[in-house]
């Protein structure tokens, strides 16, 4: 009986830290989780992504420079743990063993591809960093079930981080 109370208030407690602004998710999530952790849960969710579809294969077979699996991993990484410029992605898919393991031999090489990537794909991103934001979040809340209120600031946090990248982008470029 003990139990079923002690676990009944921690969930209340979970409940108030949850509906309270103080459920802030750190700009880089490695605070949270390992880095690699974060990147074996991204690549977890797009293997949900059907990547089977004719009309994807048929284009990847067409433009076999394309790797849009391999951007979307290293966006969506890249973006929680706050990189967010095209030059520092790139830079740092040279130098930082974490995002020269999603990247391999395909390392983009101008901010352009970049930029495009995120601006023809800006849904999957922010379905990626959700996913990702909804996942460190169960985790650090052990396993607790995410009310609407926080679904709509996790996405709200996704777009942010999207937008960040856009405006240093062109920032960038003015520069």
């Amino acid at each position: 009986m003990q139990a079923l109370a002690a676990e009944s208030e921690m969930r209340t407690d979970v409940q108030r830290l949850v509906r309270s602004d103080e459920v802030v998710l750190p700009w880089d999530l490695t605070e949270w989780c390992e880095a690699a952790c974060l990147r074996q849960w991204i690549v977890e969710e797009l293997d949900t992504l059907d990547w089977a579809n004719p009309r994807l294969v048929e284009h990847l077979r067409n433009h076999p420079a394309y790797q849009p699996r391999t951007m979307l991993t290293l966006l969506t990484y890249a973006y929680a743990t706050a990189s967010f410029e095209s030059e520092e992605i790139i830079r740092r898919s040279h130098t930082d063993e974490a995002f020269r393991s999603i990247c391999g031999e395909h390392v983009p090489n101008r901010r352009l591809v970049i930029s495009r990537f995120r601006r023809e794909n800006r849904g999957l991103l922010k379905w990626s960093l959700m996913q990702l934001f909804k996942r460190v979040i169960k985790v650090r809340l052990e396993d607790f079930r995410l009310p609407a209120g926080l679904k709509r600031r996790l996405l709200d946090a996704a777009v942010a981080r999207l937008d960040l990248a856009r405006q240093m982008d062109h920032s960038g470029e003015e520069a």
